[in-house]
């Protein structure tokens, strides 16, 4: 029950996402899992590059290598090195970071009060 002036109530607000979608979560979590070395080994080829076939229109083969895929590489090193989710941060029209433009248009100037 809210206190005497208002607040919050018990089981009041909108339910974490985590919460709201716990299941289908599960679920995709499960299924990544039971395919992870099919994934890792798809990945690692990604990595070292890949030789590829493709038909033209007239079904003449075409066989090319690709080259190493730099951002595969940096996922499996950050995986197995333990690197933390990366911090961002946004900025306004200027270049300024957001919380800095927030602050600065907020400002109190006694010269206007």
């Amino acid at each position: 029950m809210a206190g005497p002036n208002g607040g919050a109530r018990p089981g009041a607000g909108r339910k974490p996402k985590d919460e709201k979608f716990k299941q289908p979560i599960a679920k995709a979590e499960k299924k990544i899992a039971d395919r992870l070395p099919w994934l890792i080994d798809q990945a690692m080829e990604l990595a070292t590059g890949v030789v590829v076939q493709e038909f033209d229109k007239d079904g003449t083969p075409r066989i090319y290598q690709r080259p190493p895929d730099l951002g595969a590489i940096k996922y499996l090193a950050d995986r197995i090195m333990g690197k933390p989710t990366e911090r961002k941060e946004l900025s306004g029209p200027d270049g300024e970071p957001l919380f800095k433009a927030y602050e600065a248009s907020n400002a109190f100037d006694p010269d206007e009060a």
